[in-house]
């Protein structure tokens, strides 16, 4: 075994720890995103006037109003922008994994011939 295939091992293993790591982040925050963030601000979006009151999906009610209404859009974008990053970055990294993990592969089968 060679040091590059040693070498490659260990990348694969950093590669896994970083996937398990984020994986483990991007639960919590999709979580909280569909939990919270999404149902309290599809609640506001047929909300047009001062002082309405939205309900969300949970049945709770959400104040749809000027500051509060404005927050839960940012919020909401902020959070949207926040998943798509984690979800890119996640594939990245499998696709990264897999891509080492084919040329390991491709190292045995030709030191074998």
């Amino acid at each position: 075994m060679g040091a590059g295939v040693i070498k490659d091992n260990i990348g694969i293993n950093m590669i896994k720890v970083a996937q398990v790591i984020l994986g483990g982040i991007y639960v919590l925050v999709i979580l909280f995103y569909l939990g919270l963030i999404v149902p309290e601000y599809f609640a506001c979006v047929g909300c047009d006037t001062e002082g309405a009151i939205g309900t969300s999906i949970w049945g709770d009610s959400v104040q749809c109003f000027g500051d509060s209404k404005v927050f839960g859009q940012v919020l909401f974008d902020l959070s949207t922008m926040i998943i798509v990053g984690l979800s890119t970055i996640l594939y990245l990294l499998f696709l990264w994994r897999n891509l080492i993990a084919k040329n390991q592969d491709r190292a045995k089968n030709l030191s074998k011939k």
